[in-house]
């Protein structure tokens, strides 16, 4: 009977040590997969700030471009009106 009782708590205590190796292992990844998203979600924000600062870029050198462009289109205009005024 001693035996068997002595086993039983082996086998038990195998058991719990087992369940306790699992835990611990789905904790272990828990944490190994959250720094790769909390690095992902880096390097997410970091490109994200980048292509902000070259789309204000891009669209300062467009209004520059529209400014020229309007500009250069008055000037014609001018110069057709005052043609057509001393024609």
């Amino acid at each position: 009977m001693q035996n068997k009782k002595l086993i039983l708590s082996i086998a038990a205590g195998a058991a719990v040590l087992a369940g306790a190796a699992v835990i611990v292992a789905r904790k272990r990844s828990q944490k190994k997969y959250k720094a790769q998203v909390d690095e992902a979600k880096e390097n997410f924000k970091g490109k994200l700030n980048e292509l902000q600062r070259k789309a204000q870029k891009e669209f300062k050198n467009a209004s520059f471009d529209a400014k020229g462009a309007v500009n250069s289109a008055k000037e014609r205009a001018t110069e057709w009106a005052s043609k057509a005024a001393n024609a």
